[in-house]
């Protein structure tokens, strides 16, 4: 499977072939996206070949050339990180769009909720990806949008809005941050294990007033099961973070 004319569209749109040579028609230079990274042509980074030094100057026809070679690797890597999967073209077009822009779809749980039949669930995934310089940024937000709607298979309105982003916002970021789950996510999805870690602390706090000479030579039976349900709380604490953290991205 091969990027589809949409799909090349969507990121040509987002793209752009930025930075023109002022008195040079057809020549452009590097620049730094919003995130910060070196860029030159229609999203090309250092991130692989061909390299380039800032400053440099290239036609259009080479910064066209660099674009499809560039759009070749990630071709390659979607159908890698997701071989044996069968994908409607809609759907392989936003992956490439995505991984083009983040080189992150293989650090992303969006695979492993394709293999598992959780297409509904890519949206949501997509729009957490929305952040570089621990910002959250405009193109970041309306590009992942824009992706979503393709990957549903909404192609006229994965359209409109990359060229809407085109005239109003300017370079496309070329970095996004792996998203993290907000500490509220966390909290709300640990309530259980944290009330144990309260209710196992008191246990043993409790357990510390030995009643007589005898009971405070030994670890009260209190203190000893507060410690156990405090160690067992933290451990599912842990295990979800864990979890979490795969499952938000």
């Amino acid at each position: 499977m091969h990027l589809s004319a949409d799909g090349l569209a969507l990121i040509e749109a987002f793209e752009g072939c930025l930075a023109p040579v002022p008195g040079r028609p057809g020549q452009f230079t590097t620049y730094r996206c919003p995130a910060g990274v070196l860029t030159i042509g229609f999203g090309h980074t250092n991130h692989h070949p061909p390299r380039f030094a800032e400053g440099e100057v290239w036609s259009r026809a080479k910064c066209r050339a660099v674009l499809a070679a560039d759009l070749r690797l990630f071709e390659a890597r979607v159908r890698t990180i997701l071989a044996g999967v069968q994908l409607a073209q809609h759907e392989f077009d936003a992956l490439v769009s995505f991984d083009f822009n983040t080189g992150g779809l293989d650090r992303s749980s969006i695979p492993a909720k394709i293999r598992a039949g959780r297409r509904g669930d890519v949206r949501a995934t997509l729009a957490r990806w929305n952040k570089a310089r621990g910002r959250v940024l405009r193109g970041l937000v309306r590009r992942r949008a824009a992706e979503a709607d393709l990957f549903d298979g909404r192609v006229e309105e994965a359209l409109r809005k990359a060229g809407a982003l085109r005239r109003s916002a300017g370079p496309m970021p070329q970095k996004a941050e792996r998203p993290r789950p907000p500490a509220s996510e966390l909290a709300r999805r640990t309530r259980a294990e944290t009330g144990a870690i309260v209710a196992g602390g008191t246990a043993a706090g409790t357990a510390t007033q030995a009643p007589d000479e005898g009971a405070a030579l030994l670890p009260p039976l209190g203190i000893a099961f507060g410690l156990i349900v405090i160690a067992v709380a933290a451990l599912l604490i842990w295990r979800k973070r864990r979890l979490l953290a795969a499952e938000w991205a």
